[in-house]
């Protein structure tokens, strides 16, 4: 207990000293025997000793001098004599609580928002959508980052990847539009299949023409038919030669929907921030998941190998799937079927 009201008393006032007299040095072995803690001792010469301690060591050394020494005070320091120094200038007082008052007002306020990203969306419309989610410039911070983030997901089809957050007073909302995948679109007359243009797990299938090749929980290698156009004949009531086609050929449709997933290896420098890899990301996923595919779930992981960082995982979508192939058929075929029929 001794040894925590010594400390404490030296935080609340504490002073640095000069001990002008005689051999000082004398002086402070005695305030050592009285247990008087003195900090920072220096000696200058002979007469003259500088030293820190409590004001109330001080008062005690004092009376330990007596006529023998002058002692002398050079600087103050501590709680007290700063509240003391407060008090007499309450002008300085209120600045101060003003000041502090303001700096912690900037933290419950937004000041600034930025928004990256934006290629084909307006940013005034996206804007328009954070307002009306609580979140512009001036608002407290009672807005949702995760209500708003799905907010920009249903509003806009070719959002792949959004990120609201904040620091401090500062917002940043990023964007990632997918790139839709250009089709080539068959004559409707002209008889196709409809493949799929990557590995994928099928979820749904629903055929308007055509024949389903794939059901619920198929895996489909890329290539792989989906919905067939070549459909087959039966013949229930009459017997046909062996000449005579077994099927005919349609322009197949449907709606397929599957789970695709996307292997991405990036390297980037070991000198790259966080928030450079991220960038690194979501530049791939712009260039290479389609703007109508839904994000399911996300592995990140890196490998540090020498001066360089390889940024590698799987990004799993839900998207629709199937790409029109055309059918080739056999022109003999064709020709032999013409000669039956005349």
């Amino acid at each position: 207990m001794r040894g925590t009201s010594r400390e404490s008393n030296f935080i609340r006032h504490r002073v640095r000293i000069r001990i002008d007299g005689y051999r000082p040095e004398r002086l402070l072995s005695r305030a050592l025997e009285k247990g008087l803690a003195c900090r920072n001792v220096i000696c200058h010469d002979e007469t003259e000793i500088y030293c820190t301690l409590s004001m109330t060591d001080y008062r005690k050394l004092k009376k330990l001098a007596g006529h023998g020494y002058r002692l002398t005070i050079i600087k103050e320091g501590g709680t007290r004599p700063g509240l003391r120094s407060l008090r007499m200038n309450k002008l300085m007082l209120c600045g101060m609580m003003l000041f502090i008052l303001f700096y912690l007002l900037q933290f419950c306020f937004i000041r600034e928002i930025s928004v990256l990203g934006c290629e084909t969306i307006p940013e005034d419309e996206l804007r328009t959508i954070l307002r009306e989610e609580g979140l512009y410039e001036g608002c407290p911070k009672t807005f949702d980052c995760e209500r708003i983030e799905k907010r920009i997901f249903d509003a806009y089809e070719q959002v792949v990847w959004t990120r609201v957050a904040y620091q401090g007073s500062f917002v940043q909302v990023e964007v990632a539009e997918g790139k839709l995948q250009q089709q080539k679109v068959l004559n409707r007359e002209k008889p196709c299949h409809l493949v799929a243009e990557q590995d994928c797990y099928i979820e749904t299938v629903r055929t308007f023409k055509g024949r389903a090749k794939v059901e619920k929980g198929d895996f489909v290698r890329k290539g792989g038919i989906l919905i067939s156009g070549k459909v087959p004949i039966e013949h229930p009531t009459y017997p046909v030669d062996e000449e005579t086609p077994k099927h005919h050929y349609v322009h197949a449709e449907g709606e397929v929907t599957a789970r695709v997933p996307y292997y991405y290896s990036i390297y980037v420098e070991h000198s790259a921030t966080e928030a450079r890899q991220k960038a690194e990301i979501r530049k791939w996923m712009k260039k290479n998941i389609p703007e109508n595919a839904e994000i399911l779930n996300k592995d990140f992981h890196f490998e540090a190998k020498k001066n360089i960082i390889k940024l590698y995982g799987m990004i799993e979508t839900r998207q629709p799937v199937g790409i029109e192939k055309e059918i080739s058929i056999d022109k003999r075929q064709s020709t032999g079927n013409e000669k039956n029929a005349d």
